[in-house]
């Protein structure tokens, strides 16, 4: 299987309109990202977990997209959690990534004026990232948690708990007035800090299907890389030598992330490297992927376990 991914990448079919799952519901900052990357040229699916994306994927279902860091909160924790399991590499494939700039909304129903809002509805990372400007401009509305900022504002149009929506207002993406009839946007770009950014994995089911039209074409060539120790014996912890590994990969390591192995064994960590392909030197540069499979086939050399997760 993992050979396939340096012989199958060339080979594409083009779907006509073809699913795309993302982490719902409608209205969420994931689906705005997806809108953002692919238009009107998929259709789109949502899910209720980032698990549930990945699971989703099929031959009815091939794309998907996931979010796998944000610049203020970190690492995307059940997206690492995800990457572990061996269907990642062998079936499901990260075929690009997109960075997506996160601009909060005060979103109400028609009419609702800013002196009017007594609660404010959102996630909590949204409420937390709009603190200051809630506290300059609403500083005695009461904080009402849920679930999803998209949650939020269709809690607007169907409220719960006595919430008077009249009276409310939600913190979510813009593009809820687009989806939610009934909506209108109060005030833009809220959050606390400008530099808010997401970023997210394009998922496929297999290499041989074309990314949709429309996607833009990386200009990079990077890839990412599942790194274990070889499993040779359970009741001993594995070791795995990362600064040996980053050198007998020979790659541009861009960035590093761990997460506990799914092999049962305490502290027993899986890695996952980044890396991109070394240009500037003098002598006549390899392909990308020839590149890739060199230094893979050297960390084996080492009895790493490793997996080409994906490749653009």
């Amino acid at each position: 299987m993992f050979a396939s991914i340096f012989t199958v990448m060339s080979i594409s079919s083009k779907p006509k309109k073809p699913h795309l799952a993302f982490l719902g519901p409608l209205g969420t900052y994931s689906h705005q990202a997806a809108l953002e990357c692919f238009g009107d040229s998929v259709e789109y699916i949502a899910r209720p977990t980032i698990a549930d994306v990945q699971r989703t994927l099929s031959a009815a279902v091939p794309f998907g997209i996931i979010p796998q860091e944000n610049c203020i909160n970190g690492s995307v924790v059940e997206t690492y959690n995800i990457l572990r399991i061996p269907v990642v590499g062998q079936e499901t494939f990260v075929r690009g990534a997109t960075v997506f700039a996160v601009k909060h909304s005060l979103v109400t129903r028609r009419g609702v004026k800013l002196e009017d809002i007594k609660k404010v509805l959102s996630h909590e990372q949204a409420l937390g990232q709009c603190r200051e400007w809630l506290s300059e401009h609403l500083p005695r509305a009461s904080l009402v948690y849920t679930d999803s900022t998209a949650n939020a504002a269709k809690s607007l149009l169907s409220p719960e708990n006595g919430l008077d929506p009249m009276k409310c207002a939600a913190i979510c993406s813009s593009v809820v007035v687009t989806i939610y009839e009934g909506l209108e946007i109060l005030k833009e770009n809220i959050q606390d800090k400008t530099e808010n950014f997401t970023r997210f994995y394009i998922l496929s089911q297999g290499l041989d299907v074309a990314l949709p039209e429309g996607y833009p074409l990386s200009t990079e060539s990077m890839a990412l890389l599942r790194l274990q120790a070889p499993r040779d014996d359970l009741t001993v912890k594995p070791t795995l030598n990362i600064p040996g590994v980053i050198g007998t990969l020979e790659l541009m390591v861009n960035r590093i992330d761990r997460r506990p192995s799914i092999r049962g064994i305490p502290f027993n960590d899986v890695y996952f490297l980044e890396v991109g392909a070394i240009t500037g030197q003098n002598s006549p540069e390899p392909s990308w992927i020839k590149q890739l499979q060199q230094a893979v086939d050297r960390v084996k050399c080492l009895g790493v376990d490793v997996s080409v997760l994906g490749c653009w």
